[in-house]
């Protein structure tokens, strides 16, 4: 009688998928790969800045010079007329202001995945000069071709919204799940990620074209919340100042309730 093989578990790898630099962020492309090679595990990062690629291309180019061994995926927060749409994998920069449907469509077209990032949570925020953070809305989320959906941003504020795009999410949608930091921090990268069957970006695509990725969430240390909060209140305070002089916009309706049951 043949004796089975010794069974040897999957190689699994950690990505962040949605990190900011530059524009968005405090970290320069450089400083972002850098603290990726001496501060983390991560075998994959997307730099996905705001409506631009440039610093996503300056990140894999600083990455592969120093010859650090974990992969840049070229990537970029598109700013939807719904909310916000994160492309991966592109080639060139997507224009934004285009409707969710219209942004997918050319993020397809350029052999690129879209995912809908922080679903649901909306400011009601329209401050041209600043960012919003806004997620696309239920019924958008529902209704277009996403490829997966962002159920873990490792914002501390965004424990509620990712609760429910989780529930949504597995209750109707079964898209592939994904788990990020939405860095704007260095320190803040590889808080939220992506767990998946491999060690590359050609491992992790075939892993969310397939539905196999796990999203986890670790715990904020205290000097890492810290200058989180610091980070974000001058952004907080202008965007509130914008919005009582000019008007909160309508968006759409926040209609999920969540079981008290689910987890």
């Amino acid at each position: 009688m043949r004796k089975d093989k010794k069974h040897t578990p999957p190689e699994l790898s950690k990505a962040d998928l949605h990190i900011h630099a530059l524009n968005d962020g405090k970290a320069t492309p450089e400083e972002i790969v850098d603290w990726v090679h001496t501060k983390t595990n991560l075998s994959v990062i997307a730099v996905t800045e705001h409506d631009e690629v440039a610093a996503a291309y300056e990140a894999k180019d600083i990455a592969k010079k120093k010859d650090y061994e974990f992969d840049v995926v070229i990537g970029e927060e598109v700013t939807a007329k719904e909310g916000h749409v994160l492309a991966l994998f592109i080639k060139d920069r997507i224009r934004p202001g285009m409707s969710a449907r219209e942004t997918i469509v050319e993020i397809h077209e350029q052999g690129g995945l879209a995912v809908a990032v922080h679903p649901l949570f909306q400011t009601r925020l329209r401050n041209p000069k600043h960012d919003s953070m806004d997620g696309v809305g239920v019924i958008t989320l529902i209704k277009e071709d996403f490829d997966a959906v962002e159920i873990v941003n490792a914002t501390p504020t965004f424990g509620d919204v990712n609760l429910k795009a989780k529930y949504v999410n597995r209750a109707l949608l079964k898209k592939t799940e994904i788990g990020s930091s939405d860095a704007h921090i260095k320190e803040a990268i590889g808080v939220g990620y992506t767990l998946f069957e491999g060690k590359n970006a050609k491992d992790l695509r075939r892993a969310i074209e397939k539905g196999q990725t796990q999203v986890h969430l670790r715990k904020w240390d205290v000097r890492g919340i810290s200058k989180y909060i610091l980070y974000y209140i001058p952004t907080a305070l202008r965007n509130m100042f914008w919005g009582f002089r000019h008007g909160f916009s309508v968006k759409e309706p926040d209609v999920i309730k969540v079981p008290r049951s689910f987890k």
